[in-house]
Protein backbone atom coordinates (compact mmCIF):
# COMPACT_ATOMS: atom_id res chain seq x y z
CA UNK A 1 0.00 0.00 0.00
CA UNK A 2 1.54 3.52 -1.09
CA UNK A 3 2.07 5.58 2.00
CA UNK A 4 0.52 9.20 2.39
CA UNK A 5 3.60 11.72 2.88
CA UNK A 6 2.38 14.62 5.15
CA UNK A 7 3.78 17.80 5.28
CA UNK A 8 3.66 20.34 7.90
CA UNK A 9 5.12 24.25 6.68
CA UNK A 10 5.21 27.08 8.44
CA UNK A 11 6.34 25.63 12.14
CA UNK A 12 8.18 27.91 14.89
CA UNK A 13 10.66 25.28 16.74
CA UNK A 14 13.50 25.76 18.92
CA UNK A 15 16.32 27.10 17.78
CA UNK A 16 18.89 25.26 20.32
CA UNK A 17 19.48 28.01 21.63
CA UNK A 18 17.23 30.97 23.31
CA UNK A 19 14.91 31.10 20.23
CA UNK A 20 12.84 30.03 17.46
CA UNK A 21 13.23 29.21 13.76
CA UNK A 22 10.70 28.87 10.82
CA UNK A 23 11.06 25.10 9.29
CA UNK A 24 9.11 22.60 6.74
CA UNK A 25 8.62 19.21 8.61
CA UNK A 26 8.16 15.59 6.23
CA UNK A 27 6.97 12.66 7.61
CA UNK A 28 5.29 9.62 7.67
CA UNK A 29 5.08 7.57 11.06
CA UNK A 30 8.81 8.50 11.21
CA UNK A 31 10.55 12.12 10.72
CA UNK A 32 11.91 12.04 6.66
CA UNK A 33 13.16 15.54 6.44
CA UNK A 34 13.68 19.08 8.58
CA UNK A 35 14.13 21.78 6.45
CA UNK A 36 14.37 25.95 6.84
CA UNK A 37 13.83 26.56 3.14
CA UNK A 38 10.07 25.39 2.06
CA UNK A 39 10.19 21.79 1.12
CA UNK A 40 8.99 20.51 -2.48
CA UNK A 41 6.91 17.50 -2.75
CA UNK A 42 3.95 16.08 -4.78
CA UNK A 43 1.14 14.45 -3.23
CA UNK A 44 1.81 15.22 0.45
CA UNK A 45 -0.69 16.13 2.67
CA UNK A 46 -0.50 19.63 3.74
CA UNK A 47 -0.79 21.16 6.98
CA UNK A 48 0.21 24.56 7.41
CA UNK A 49 0.65 25.99 11.37
CA UNK A 50 0.81 29.42 10.06
CA UNK A 51 3.84 29.83 12.49
CA UNK A 52 2.45 28.15 15.57
CA UNK A 53 4.89 26.31 18.29
CA UNK A 54 5.62 22.80 17.40
CA UNK A 55 7.99 20.65 20.25
CA UNK A 56 8.56 17.46 20.27
CA UNK A 57 5.45 15.23 21.67
CA UNK A 58 5.42 15.95 25.05
CA UNK A 59 5.35 13.47 27.60
CA UNK A 60 3.59 13.03 30.91
CA UNK A 61 6.29 10.63 33.01
CA UNK A 62 3.61 10.13 36.30
CA UNK A 63 0.17 9.25 35.89
CA UNK A 64 -2.29 6.78 37.21
CA UNK A 65 -4.57 5.33 34.91
CA UNK A 66 -5.74 2.68 37.21
CA UNK A 67 -5.85 -0.06 34.35
CA UNK A 68 -7.00 -2.71 35.24
CA UNK A 69 -8.99 -3.08 38.66
CA UNK A 70 -9.04 0.61 39.80
CA UNK A 71 -11.23 1.76 36.95
CA UNK A 72 -13.82 3.97 38.31
CA UNK A 73 -11.75 6.63 38.87
CA UNK A 74 -10.20 6.20 35.18
CA UNK A 75 -8.97 4.01 32.73
CA UNK A 76 -6.56 4.09 29.68
CA UNK A 77 -9.29 5.07 27.23
CA UNK A 78 -10.34 7.93 29.20
CA UNK A 79 -6.95 8.81 30.66
CA UNK A 80 -5.06 8.85 27.16
CA UNK A 81 -7.69 10.68 25.59
CA UNK A 82 -7.61 13.54 28.19
CA UNK A 83 -3.57 13.90 27.70
CA UNK A 84 -4.57 13.92 23.77
CA UNK A 85 -6.44 16.73 24.13
CA UNK A 86 -3.90 18.17 26.27
CA UNK A 87 -0.83 18.03 24.28
CA UNK A 88 0.21 14.88 25.32
CA UNK A 89 1.79 12.16 22.86
CA UNK A 90 3.50 9.65 25.31
CA UNK A 91 2.70 8.94 29.12
CA UNK A 92 4.36 6.70 31.80
CA UNK A 93 1.67 4.61 34.45
CA UNK A 94 2.87 4.03 37.70
CA UNK A 95 2.28 0.32 38.60
CA UNK A 96 0.67 0.20 42.18
CA UNK A 97 -3.17 1.37 41.13
CA UNK A 98 -4.22 -1.66 39.43
CA UNK A 99 -4.75 -4.81 40.15
CA UNK A 100 -2.68 -7.07 39.92
CA UNK A 101 0.33 -4.30 40.58
CA UNK A 102 2.87 -4.39 38.09
CA UNK A 103 5.75 -5.99 40.22
CA UNK A 104 6.56 -9.35 38.27
CA UNK A 105 6.35 -10.06 34.04
CA UNK A 106 3.31 -11.69 34.70
CA UNK A 107 1.57 -8.97 36.23
CA UNK A 108 2.71 -6.64 33.32
CA UNK A 109 1.58 -9.30 31.40
CA UNK A 110 -1.79 -8.66 32.33
CA UNK A 111 -1.55 -4.99 32.39
CA UNK A 112 -0.28 -4.70 28.55
CA UNK A 113 -3.51 -7.22 27.69
CA UNK A 114 -5.72 -5.12 29.73
CA UNK A 115 -4.70 -1.44 28.14
CA UNK A 116 -3.66 -1.95 24.67
CA UNK A 117 -7.04 -2.09 23.41
CA UNK A 118 -7.72 1.32 25.31
CA UNK A 119 -4.49 3.75 24.62
CA UNK A 120 -5.07 6.75 22.01
CA UNK A 121 -1.72 7.82 22.46
CA UNK A 122 1.64 5.62 23.09
CA UNK A 123 2.55 4.69 26.64
CA UNK A 124 5.45 3.18 29.12
CA UNK A 125 4.91 1.40 32.10
CA UNK A 126 6.83 1.27 35.80
CA UNK A 127 7.40 -1.89 37.24
CA UNK A 128 6.91 -1.71 41.28
CA UNK A 129 8.68 -2.89 44.21
CA UNK A 130 6.78 -2.96 47.58
CA UNK A 131 6.53 -4.68 51.36
CA UNK A 132 4.54 -7.34 50.19
CA UNK A 133 6.74 -9.15 48.17
CA UNK A 134 9.63 -8.96 50.30
CA UNK A 135 12.79 -10.17 50.09
CA UNK A 136 12.95 -9.10 46.75
CA UNK A 137 14.12 -11.14 43.95
CA UNK A 138 17.15 -9.39 42.00
CA UNK A 139 16.77 -12.18 39.15
CA UNK A 140 12.69 -11.56 38.98
CA UNK A 141 13.95 -7.87 39.31
CA UNK A 142 16.17 -8.19 36.09
CA UNK A 143 13.34 -10.03 33.99
CA UNK A 144 10.49 -7.26 34.84
CA UNK A 145 13.18 -4.56 33.11
CA UNK A 146 14.36 -6.91 30.13
CA UNK A 147 10.17 -6.90 29.79
CA UNK A 148 10.24 -3.53 29.30
CA UNK A 149 9.57 -1.47 32.23
CA UNK A 150 11.25 2.34 32.36
CA UNK A 151 11.73 2.12 36.64
CA UNK A 152 10.63 0.50 39.86
CA UNK A 153 8.61 2.90 41.73
CA UNK A 154 9.10 2.67 45.64
CA UNK A 155 7.15 4.39 48.91
CA UNK A 156 8.63 5.58 52.20
CA UNK A 157 4.60 6.10 53.13
CA UNK A 158 1.88 4.55 51.44
CA UNK A 159 -1.54 4.41 52.24
CA UNK A 160 -2.13 1.17 50.04
CA UNK A 161 -2.57 -2.27 51.91
CA UNK A 162 -1.84 -3.68 48.58
CA UNK A 163 1.47 -1.69 48.09
CA UNK A 164 3.08 -1.23 51.35
CA UNK A 165 5.82 1.21 51.96
CA UNK A 166 9.61 -0.08 52.37
CA UNK A 167 11.41 0.75 55.31
CA UNK A 168 14.94 2.77 55.05
CA UNK A 169 17.04 -0.63 56.23
CA UNK A 170 15.26 -2.36 53.20
CA UNK A 171 15.82 0.27 50.69
CA UNK A 172 19.43 0.08 51.44
CA UNK A 173 19.18 -3.41 50.60
CA UNK A 174 17.25 -3.16 47.62
CA UNK A 175 19.91 -0.52 46.43
CA UNK A 176 22.92 -2.40 46.94
CA UNK A 177 21.83 -5.32 45.56
CA UNK A 178 20.61 -3.59 42.07
CA UNK A 179 23.57 -1.78 41.23
CA UNK A 180 22.38 0.07 38.07
CA UNK A 181 18.79 -0.11 37.69
CA UNK A 182 16.43 2.95 38.00
CA UNK A 183 14.84 3.54 40.76
CA UNK A 184 11.72 6.04 41.52
CA UNK A 185 10.74 7.27 45.18
CA UNK A 186 7.83 8.93 46.66
CA UNK A 187 9.64 10.31 49.75
CA UNK A 188 8.42 11.46 52.63
CA UNK A 189 9.34 10.32 55.96
CA UNK A 190 6.69 8.22 58.03
CA UNK A 191 7.62 8.76 61.38
CA UNK A 192 7.59 12.91 61.01
CA UNK A 193 4.25 12.18 59.41
CA UNK A 194 2.84 10.35 62.04
CA UNK A 195 3.45 12.74 64.52
CA UNK A 196 2.40 15.66 62.68
CA UNK A 197 -0.85 13.75 62.12
CA UNK A 198 -1.14 13.29 66.03
CA UNK A 199 0.12 16.59 67.25
CA UNK A 200 -2.97 18.00 64.50
CA UNK A 201 -5.85 16.11 65.97
CA UNK A 202 -8.90 16.33 63.48
CA UNK A 203 -7.67 17.24 59.61
CA UNK A 204 -8.78 19.85 58.20
CA UNK A 205 -8.38 21.80 54.83
CA UNK A 206 -6.57 24.32 57.16
CA UNK A 207 -3.96 22.54 58.62
CA UNK A 208 -3.89 19.53 56.30
CA UNK A 209 -0.23 20.72 54.58
CA UNK A 210 0.66 20.93 58.28
CA UNK A 211 0.16 17.07 58.56
CA UNK A 212 2.42 16.52 55.92
CA UNK A 213 5.41 18.96 56.55
CA UNK A 214 8.04 19.65 54.28
CA UNK A 215 10.42 18.17 56.51
CA UNK A 216 9.14 14.42 55.77
CA UNK A 217 9.64 15.46 52.38
CA UNK A 218 13.18 16.16 53.16
CA UNK A 219 14.35 13.72 55.62
CA UNK A 220 13.36 10.77 53.50
CA UNK A 221 15.21 12.32 50.11
CA UNK A 222 17.80 12.67 52.54
CA UNK A 223 17.96 9.06 53.91
CA UNK A 224 17.33 7.89 50.13
CA UNK A 225 20.70 9.75 48.95
CA UNK A 226 22.62 8.32 51.82
CA UNK A 227 21.38 4.70 51.53
CA UNK A 228 23.06 4.70 47.52
CA UNK A 229 26.55 3.40 46.15
CA UNK A 230 28.06 5.17 43.31
CA UNK A 231 26.26 2.84 40.32
CA UNK A 232 22.63 3.50 41.83
CA UNK A 233 20.26 5.78 40.05
CA UNK A 234 17.20 7.07 41.73
CA UNK A 235 14.67 10.12 40.77
CA UNK A 236 12.21 11.96 43.25
CA UNK A 237 8.73 11.83 42.09
CA UNK A 238 6.37 15.05 42.80
CA UNK A 239 8.78 17.16 44.63
CA UNK A 240 6.89 19.82 46.89
CA UNK A 241 9.17 21.97 48.93
CA UNK A 242 12.43 23.78 48.31
CA UNK A 243 14.22 21.98 51.22
CA UNK A 244 13.95 18.52 49.76
CA UNK A 245 14.61 20.09 46.16
CA UNK A 246 17.95 21.62 47.50
CA UNK A 247 19.16 18.54 48.59
CA UNK A 248 18.60 16.96 45.33
CA UNK A 249 20.06 19.25 43.57
CA UNK A 250 23.17 19.79 45.83
CA UNK A 251 23.79 15.92 45.57
CA UNK A 252 26.65 14.36 43.59
CA UNK A 253 24.70 10.83 43.57
CA UNK A 254 22.82 10.09 40.04
CA UNK A 255 19.60 11.60 41.48
CA UNK A 256 16.80 13.64 39.34
CA UNK A 257 13.58 15.14 40.46
CA UNK A 258 10.27 16.11 38.98
CA UNK A 259 7.60 18.61 40.19
CA UNK A 260 3.83 18.86 39.26
CA UNK A 261 1.73 21.58 38.16
CA UNK A 262 -0.54 22.40 41.36
CA UNK A 263 3.75 22.90 43.32
CA UNK A 264 4.17 25.58 40.75
CA UNK A 265 0.84 27.47 40.82
CA UNK A 266 -0.79 26.75 44.53
CA UNK A 267 -0.36 26.81 48.34
CA UNK A 268 -1.73 25.87 51.42
CA UNK A 269 -3.32 29.22 51.77
CA UNK A 270 -5.58 27.65 48.84
CA UNK A 271 -6.93 24.80 50.91
CA UNK A 272 -9.76 26.70 52.09
CA UNK A 273 -11.17 27.73 48.94
CA UNK A 274 -10.36 24.77 46.81
CA UNK A 275 -10.56 21.59 49.28
CA UNK A 276 -10.40 18.34 47.91
CA UNK A 277 -10.43 19.93 44.14
CA UNK A 278 -6.37 20.56 45.89
CA UNK A 279 -5.50 17.15 47.88
CA UNK A 280 -2.79 15.23 46.89
CA UNK A 281 -0.01 13.69 48.89
CA UNK A 282 2.36 15.27 49.31
CA UNK A 283 0.01 18.52 49.45
CA UNK A 284 1.58 21.89 48.58
CA UNK A 285 3.39 23.82 50.58
CA UNK A 286 4.26 27.47 51.49
CA UNK A 287 4.74 30.81 49.10
CA UNK A 288 8.64 30.00 49.93
CA UNK A 289 8.50 26.44 48.57
CA UNK A 290 6.53 27.20 44.79
CA UNK A 291 8.89 30.47 44.39
CA UNK A 292 11.73 28.17 45.18
CA UNK A 293 10.39 25.73 42.63
CA UNK A 294 9.32 28.50 39.86
CA UNK A 295 12.89 29.47 39.91
CA UNK A 296 14.21 25.76 39.07
CA UNK A 297 11.84 25.36 36.55
CA UNK A 298 12.93 29.32 35.49
CA UNK A 299 16.78 28.37 35.62
CA UNK A 300 16.28 24.79 34.15
CA UNK A 301 17.39 23.17 37.31
CA UNK A 302 14.19 20.58 37.36
CA UNK A 303 14.85 17.55 35.66
CA UNK A 304 10.77 17.47 34.17
CA UNK A 305 7.18 17.94 34.92
CA UNK A 306 4.60 15.32 35.73
CA UNK A 307 1.05 15.80 36.76
CA UNK A 308 0.73 12.39 39.19
CA UNK A 309 -2.64 12.40 37.10
CA UNK A 310 -4.72 10.44 39.60
CA UNK A 311 -8.41 10.81 39.78
CA UNK A 312 -11.47 9.32 41.15
CA UNK A 313 -14.66 9.45 41.37
CA UNK A 314 -16.31 12.64 41.67
CA UNK A 315 -17.44 14.41 43.53
CA UNK A 316 -18.33 11.49 45.86
CA UNK A 317 -14.83 10.83 47.27
CA UNK A 318 -13.76 14.30 47.43
CA UNK A 319 -16.68 15.01 49.73
CA UNK A 320 -16.11 13.94 53.21
CA UNK A 321 -16.49 16.76 56.58
CA UNK A 322 -13.24 14.46 57.88
CA UNK A 323 -10.46 15.78 55.12
CA UNK A 324 -8.23 12.91 56.36
CA UNK A 325 -10.46 10.48 54.12
CA UNK A 326 -10.84 12.72 50.88
CA UNK A 327 -8.93 10.93 47.87
CA UNK A 328 -5.40 12.13 47.59
CA UNK A 329 -5.14 12.73 43.96
CA UNK A 330 -6.45 14.68 41.47
CA UNK A 331 -6.33 14.54 37.56
CA UNK A 332 -4.05 16.65 35.48
CA UNK A 333 -2.85 15.65 32.04
CA UNK A 334 -4.78 17.71 30.10
CA UNK A 335 -3.90 20.70 31.63
CA UNK A 336 0.24 20.46 32.33
CA UNK A 337 0.66 21.75 28.59
CA UNK A 338 -1.13 24.47 28.58
CA UNK A 339 -0.69 25.65 31.92
CA UNK A 340 3.14 25.44 31.52
CA UNK A 341 3.22 27.25 27.84
CA UNK A 342 1.34 29.92 29.49
CA UNK A 343 3.13 30.21 32.72
CA UNK A 344 6.29 30.07 31.98
CA UNK A 345 6.77 30.30 28.37
CA UNK A 346 4.14 33.39 27.53
CA UNK A 347 4.13 34.53 31.04
CA UNK A 348 7.68 34.41 32.67
CA UNK A 349 9.90 34.15 28.95
CA UNK A 350 11.18 31.27 29.67
CA UNK A 351 13.12 29.73 26.51
CA UNK A 352 11.24 27.11 24.35
CA UNK A 353 14.50 24.81 24.67
CA UNK A 354 14.05 24.89 28.93
CA UNK A 355 10.01 24.15 27.89
CA UNK A 356 11.04 21.36 25.73
CA UNK A 357 13.53 20.00 28.40
CA UNK A 358 10.96 20.00 31.08
CA UNK A 359 7.94 18.70 29.17
CA UNK A 360 9.76 16.31 26.57
CA UNK A 361 13.06 15.81 26.69
CA UNK A 362 14.13 15.41 30.02
CA UNK A 363 11.88 12.45 30.77
CA UNK A 364 12.89 10.51 27.17
CA UNK A 365 16.27 10.79 28.49
CA UNK A 366 16.18 9.69 31.93
CA UNK A 367 13.40 6.49 30.87
CA UNK A 368 15.22 5.33 28.02
CA UNK A 369 12.97 6.61 25.66
CA UNK A 370 15.31 9.28 23.72
CA UNK A 371 15.89 10.03 20.67
CA UNK A 372 12.48 7.86 19.37
CA UNK A 373 10.78 9.96 21.77
CA UNK A 374 11.44 13.43 23.37
CA UNK A 375 13.47 14.88 19.96
CA UNK A 376 12.97 16.37 16.52
CA UNK A 377 15.61 14.41 14.89
CA UNK A 378 15.32 12.51 11.33
CA UNK A 379 13.64 8.83 11.81
CA UNK A 380 12.38 9.07 15.24
CA UNK A 381 8.70 8.68 16.06
CA UNK A 382 6.71 11.76 14.29
CA UNK A 383 4.91 12.47 17.41
CA UNK A 384 4.66 16.83 17.65
CA UNK A 385 2.95 18.63 20.43
CA UNK A 386 1.07 22.01 18.26
CA UNK A 387 0.70 25.36 20.69
CA UNK A 388 -0.95 28.33 19.30
CA UNK A 389 0.49 30.65 21.82
CA UNK A 390 -2.03 33.25 21.27
CA UNK A 391 -5.07 31.53 21.90
CA UNK A 392 -6.02 31.83 25.49
CA UNK A 393 -7.98 28.67 26.50
CA UNK A 394 -10.10 28.73 30.10
CA UNK A 395 -10.65 25.59 32.03
CA UNK A 396 -14.26 24.32 32.68
CA UNK A 397 -13.62 21.25 34.49
CA UNK A 398 -16.89 19.46 33.41
CA UNK A 399 -15.52 19.60 29.74
CA UNK A 400 -12.38 17.79 30.91
CA UNK A 401 -11.91 14.26 28.95
CA UNK A 402 -10.96 12.53 32.18
CA UNK A 403 -13.66 10.00 33.69
CA UNK A 404 -13.51 12.60 37.15
CA UNK A 405 -14.06 16.01 36.05
CA UNK A 406 -12.93 18.10 38.46
CA UNK A 407 -9.72 20.13 38.67
CA UNK A 408 -8.01 23.10 41.15
CA UNK A 409 -7.35 24.82 37.74
CA UNK A 410 -11.30 25.09 36.98
CA UNK A 411 -11.85 28.24 35.72
CA UNK A 412 -8.36 29.39 35.14
CA UNK A 413 -7.67 31.65 32.11
CA UNK A 414 -4.30 30.30 30.08
CA UNK A 415 -2.93 32.36 27.23
CA UNK A 416 -2.41 29.81 24.85
CA UNK A 417 -3.98 26.45 24.01
CA UNK A 418 -3.10 23.06 22.28
CA UNK A 419 -4.11 23.10 18.90
CA UNK A 420 -3.15 19.52 17.68
CA UNK A 421 -1.11 16.94 19.04
CA UNK A 422 0.32 14.16 16.26
CA UNK A 423 1.46 10.75 17.14
CA UNK A 424 3.24 8.54 15.21
CA UNK A 425 2.73 10.92 11.91
CA UNK A 426 -1.29 10.78 13.04
CA UNK A 427 -3.16 13.72 14.17
CA UNK A 428 -4.80 12.12 17.48
CA UNK A 429 -6.36 15.25 18.40
CA UNK A 430 -7.18 18.23 16.72
CA UNK A 431 -8.75 21.93 18.29
CA UNK A 432 -12.26 22.23 17.61
CA UNK A 433 -12.21 18.65 16.30
CA UNK A 434 -11.64 16.70 19.26
CA UNK A 435 -10.10 13.25 19.12
CA UNK A 436 -9.20 11.94 15.76
CA UNK A 437 -8.46 8.42 16.02
CA UNK A 438 -9.98 5.00 17.55
CA UNK A 439 -8.56 3.43 20.92
CA UNK A 440 -5.90 0.96 20.28
CA UNK A 441 -3.95 3.36 18.27
CA UNK A 442 -1.81 3.97 21.29
CA UNK A 443 1.62 1.76 21.30
CA UNK A 444 3.51 0.24 24.33
CA UNK A 445 7.34 1.86 24.19
CA UNK A 446 10.22 0.00 25.89
CA UNK A 447 13.36 1.82 26.81
CA UNK A 448 16.60 1.85 24.92
CA UNK A 449 19.27 0.14 27.35
CA UNK A 450 21.92 0.11 24.76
Amino acid sequence: MRVIMKLIRNAQVSDGKSGTKRVDLLFDEKIRQISESPIDIQDAEVIDLGGKLLVPGCIDPHVHFNDPGFTHGEDFETGTASAACGGITTVIDMPCTSVPAVTNVSNLRTKLKAVEGKALIDYALFGGIRKNDLPVDSAQLRELSDAGVAGFKIYTISGMDSFKALSYDEIGRVLTENPGQLFLFHAEDEEIIRLAESAAGNVTPVNFSETRPAAAEAEAVKRVIGLMGESNRVHFVHISSREAAEIILNSDKDVSFETCPHFLRFTSSDFPRLKGRLKTVPPVKGEGDREFLRICVFGGDVDFIATDHAGCVWPDEKDFTDFSKVYNGIPGTELMVPYLFSEFYNGMGVSLETIIEITSRGAALRYGLYPNKGSLKIGTDADFTVINPVESYEVDESRLHCRGKYSPFDGTAFSCSVDRTIVRGETVFKINSGIMVKPGYGRFCEPDTD
